[in-house]
């Protein structure tokens, strides 16, 4: 069984909620599961190579349940059943939806935007929402409580570190009541992001695609939930990548508060030895002189170094 980090899902979901991609009901019910438009998902969310695959959503909660079976196959028979510990999931999720949409409807934050930013008062709109965090960070620890039966004793190990990473995140975005995510509105970073909308498709495709199958089936596995040293290496090349893409755009300050993101979020983890030993590889692997005097240079990218390193660690792990 393949491994694969939460984080990437979280920040798909944030870069798609500032493009105003993720457009949440003010009320859910669980009824909606079976209205679910696959293949619009498929088109928006998987690689291209995968966009065809033809897998419905009774696929997905096929392999939600047989994970479920899997993570406690260790437990006596007839112990627990799989079947109602997915739909536990399949609620929770739901419920998740609601809860954080409850908290802050998208459409009328967009609106009081528009009416603040003429104003300079980005900073009271959303102090009014970061003072709901407490109870966003409730919500995510629902929705985590009915994925736990479902955890493999790998995945239970790390998942409280992707739960600190979860908090840092909002409180992140919530620093002083609201003044980092204020100050990218103000600075043009969520047209920063629209104008590099592709390009971060492109990073995350070339950052996670490998944790997908080449074609899905009902009978593939899903994938681990867990941050180790590949998955360490892989977000930081992610992060390099869009980092990169986003400085380009007409003002600095949003790649600044991106990698700040990325940075403030990964003290709570324990990858950065993992980066830094990749980073010392890819140093050593830059230019090298034979003996003879002849230059060999070797051009490796930051991406595909960290692939080969993050084999490595993967295969030592």
């Amino acid at each position: 069984m393949s491994s694969w980090s939460l984080c990437p899902l979280l920040l798909a979901f944030a870069v798609h909620a500032v493009l105003g991609s993720v457009d949440l009901a003010g009320s859910l019910d669980p009824s909606l599961l079976e209205n679910v438009d696959v293949d619009q998902l498929r088109s928006n969310y998987l690689p291209q190579g995968l966009q065809n695959t033809n897998v419905t959503l009774a696929d997905f909660q096929k392999l939600l349940q047989s994970k479920c079976e899997k993570a406690n196959g260790h437990l006596p028979k007839g112990s627990i059943n799989a079947s109602d510990l997915s739909k536990s999931i399949e609620d929770a999720g739901v419920h998740l939806a609601e809860c954080l949409s409850g908290l802050a409807n998208m459409t009328e934050i967009q609106a009081e935007i528009e009416e603040a930013s003429p104003k300079g008062d980005l900073d009271v709109v959303f102090e009014k929402y970061c003072l709901r965090l407490p109870q966003a960070k409730t919500c995510l620890k629902n929705f985590n409580d009915a994925l736990l039966p479902c955890l493999t004793t790998d995945e239970k190990t790390h998942n409280a570190v992707l739960q600190r990473i979860a908090d840092k995140l909002l409180e992140f975005i919530c620093y002083k009541n609201g003044d980092q995510i204020a100050l990218f509105i103000a600075e043009e970073g969520p047209e920063c992001l629209q104008q590099s909308r592709e390009g971060i498709a492109n990073c995350l495709n070339s950052s996670f695609a490998g944790y997908l199958p080449k074609t899905i089936s009902p009978e593939w596995d899903l994938p681990q939930l867990v941050l180790g040293p590949k998955q360490c290496v892989d977000l930081y090349a992610f992060e390099t990548c869009t980092v990169s893409l986003l400085e380009k755009c007409d003002t600095i300050t949003p790649s600044n508060i991106v990698e700040s993101m990325f940075r403030y979020v990964r003290k709570e983890s324990s990858c950065q030895p993992h980066i830094d030993r990749v980073k010392l590889h890819h140093r050593r692997a830059l230019p090298l002189t034979s003996g003879s005097g002849s230059s060999v240079s070797l051009h490796l990218t930051w991406t595909s170094a960290s692939l080969l390193m993050a084999t490595l660690l993967a295969r030592l792990a």
